[in-house]
């Protein structure tokens, strides 16, 4: 972003964070009775529909991969650092999956409640400004927090630092190449500004990392929550954010633009239509 908001003006913009919210069609307050009936129809129909193509089989497994930050192949038991862990849901999986986990987040309120609720060991404060221990973790998860620092090289280096050799950084952005920047343009909801002050494609995530003393390094696209985002771009194209619309019309939207991007993504293999860039880098030594 350019120009970028200073460090100690960017928190204003996170008073009402929007993309914090639950986007489905049921958690919205305003819907209809005669929507939410259509809904309750509709949902079925196209759960069917994407069952008998094979996409919900393939969505599925892209999701349980995500939801464990594409470290199912890694054997747990070691230490796991979640970066802008938020509220700690995460870590209280991959707790139960065995890992030894710890998390960091700049939200006081977030950190409490990671805390009380899940009993989870959370820093208050950005990793760079922590100092944690050099050579101790397994494993490095960020998801979908480099895209909001001022200086993403300097945090995947503290990244770097504080990995054991042989650990991982695994990291999901917003891809600016996605099927849903393309088809929004200025409205595509990841462009979130000024709260994401930098966006990535696949190369340039790649030297980043690189730069930040990484040199075995994985990247690639995935299709993500690509419903969700597409829900809130077609908010923002319409500019009715938190106001009142016909539901069903915006889910019917979204659904369509879904299965076009899952099509793109699949049956084209349009590596980069996905909505989020992967990232995976390993510490050598």
């Amino acid at each position: 972003m350019d120009p970028m908001p200073s460090r100690s003006e960017v928190w204003k913009a996170y008073r009402t964070y929007f993309t914090h919210r639950d986007y489905s069609p049921e958690s919205r307050q305003d819907i209809g009775m005669l929507d939410f009936l259509l809904l309750k129809i509709l949902k079925p129909i196209s759960k069917g529909f994407w069952h008998a193509t094979g996409l919900r089989r393939i969505e599925k497994q892209w999701r349980k991969r995500g939801d464990h930050m594409f470290l199912g192949d890694v054997i747990p038991g070691e230490r796991l650092l979640d970066v802008g862990c938020g509220h700690g849901a995460y870590l209280a999986r991959m707790r139960d999956q065995g890992w030894v986990v710890e998390g960091s987040e700049v939200d006081s309120e977030a950190v409490e409640w990671a805390r009380k609720k899940h009993g989870l060991t959370v820093h208050l404060g950005t990793l760079e400004s922590l100092r944690l221990p050099g050579d101790s973790y397994a494993a490095v998860t960020m998801n979908h927090v480099i895209e909001h620092v001022h200086d993403p090289i300097l945090l995947i280096r503290e990244c770097f630092r504080v990995l054991m050799p042989g650990g991982r950084l695994v990291l999901a952005t917003p891809n600016i190449e996605s099927f849903g920047h393309r088809r929004f343009g200025r409205n595509w909801s990841n462009l979130d500004p000024p709260r994401h002050l930098h966006l990535f494609t696949r190369k340039t995530l790649k030297e980043c990392a690189a730069r930040a003393g990484f040199r075995s390094i994985e990247v690639w696209c995935a299709p993500g929550y690509a419903d969700g985002a597409l829900q809130a771009s077609i908010d923002c194209a319409d500019g009715e954010v938190g106001e009142k619309r016909r539901i069903l019309f915006q889910w019917l939207e979204a659904s369509f633009l879904k299965l076009g991007a899952y099509f793109r993504f699949f049956v084209r293999r349009d590596e980069s239509a996905g909505e989020e860039v992967i990232l995976v880098a390993t510490k050598e030594g």
